[in-house]
């Protein structure tokens, strides 16, 4: 009988922990007529359950990273889930109505924001160099999959058993979990205690502002994300108003970039003893450059459309890990600030860019097939602004 060693159950616990983001959106996004129909409310005001979630969610991350630096992973952890509990245990109250379903809705994303910061924080804490690779590639794939898969499972559960079983099942995951924390989660920050102060707080912020070596990874990780939200943003256009999809037609074939992230992640397992993150990084911005000419010079056809997709996933699936572990590396003490810091731009520069290109009118093939491709260049200048000796 295999027994876990630590650092694996580690893993295990921060791939868990890192879905619960996305999990709390895609879970609910597609039973979002439902609760309008219910309740009679405006489809508009029933969208700021997310809303409301993802501006909880989003800034709240810039005190868990200090707080996990200051008090150290496991509080951290087992506090902010037991505060998107107690959310989700309101949206579950007996007829609620939509404003109790909107608190709860903050409530859950006050808590679940230590999840994205924390999970890699102390990944940070147990690996380093290729194993630190290792791990962060895992995280990847789960962090990605998530958007992808939780919809679907949404939206099955919500066409079965209603939409108040979306919250009975978002209970059981973060009950779940937060059981597996309480009962084996050992405290991974074994290091120098940041001081829980604001001063400290905003120089620890400043300080990585000014570092290259900061803005460098940190803009490559922003960049991959942001281009993946708009091709997640913009595919349902493509494939059911230029194409002519059904919805459910599209569910199927969305799951065909979730393989590239997937083939991404192991290519990159299978090569980090081999090949730096370095040289990984700078080739990363090509597979995406190939991805965009893909959509500007091949048919608008499902194949073809989800295949430039595809190639764009394999490269985000590369270029993530590397990314992170090298975004993390040098700040040890500093890895809950370091993560949370990157965590809420990324949130912040994905949602900005997805907001501007729609509004632009971004929703064609050869439209997004340029997006691409800018942000193919803009990255391949990140990679050298990152991975130049100073």
């Amino acid at each position: 009988m295999t027994v876990l060693t630590a650092n694996t159950k580690t893993l295990i616990l921060a791939c868990l922990i890192v879905t619960i983001g996305q999990l709390s959106v895609g879970l609910l996004l597609p039973v979002l007529p439902a609760i309008s129909v219910s309740l009679a409310e405006d489809p508009k005001r029933i969208q700021w359950l997310i809303s409301a979630y993802l501006f909880a969610f989003g800034p709240i991350q810039l005190l868990y990273g200090p707080l996990s630096d200051a008090k150290g992973r496991r509080p951290v952890l087992i506090g902010g889930l037991a505060l998107a509990l107690l959310g989700v245990g309101l949206c579950l109250l007996p007829n609620p109505s939509f404003e109790w379903l909107l608190v709860g809705r903050l409530l859950q994303g006050l808590g679940a924001g230590c999840a994205a910061v924390v999970s890699r924080a102390m990944l940070r804490d147990s690996f380093a160099g290729s194993q630190l690779r290792n791990a962060l590639s895992y995280v990847a794939i789960a962090a990605a999959f998530t958007p992808i898969m939780a919809p679907a499972v949404g939206g099955m559960i919500g066409y079965h058993f209603g939409w108040y079983s979306v919250f009975i099942a978002m209970l059981v995951y973060l009950s779940t979990l937060w059981l597996l924390l309480v009962a084996g989660f050992k405290e991974t920050h074994q290091g120098v205690r940041q001081p829980m102060q604001l001063t400290t707080i905003v120089a620890n912020y400043r300080r990585l502002l000014s570092l290259r070596h900061f803005l460098g990874h940190g803009g490559m990780l922003w960049g991959q994300f942001s281009l993946m939200m708009v091709s997640v943003s913009v595919m349902p256009y493509i494939m059911q108003q230029q194409i002519g999809m059904t919805a459910a037609e599209y569910g199927r074939w969305a799951l065909i970039p979730a393989m590239g992230l997937l083939l991404g992640g192991v290519i990159n397992n299978r090569i980090q003893r081999r090949i730096a993150a370095e040289d990984v990084l700078r080739f990363s911005p090509y597979i995406q450059l190939l991805a965009g000419i893909w959509l500007l010079c091949m048919p608008v056809q499902p194949i073809w459309m989800i295949s430039g997709i595809f190639i764009q996933a394999l490269g985000n699936g590369m270029a993530f890990p590397n990314a992170m572990s090298r975004l993390l590396e040098p700040y040890r003490d500093l890895a809950g600030a370091a993560a949370a810091l990157s965590g809420a731009l990324q949130m912040l520069s994905g949602s900005v860019l997805t907001i501007v290109l729609v509004y632009l009118g971004v929703e064609t093939a050869a439209s997004l097939g340029v997006c691409i491709l800018v942000g193919a260049i803009v990255m391949k200048g990140l990679s050298w602004c990152a991975i130049a000796r100073w």
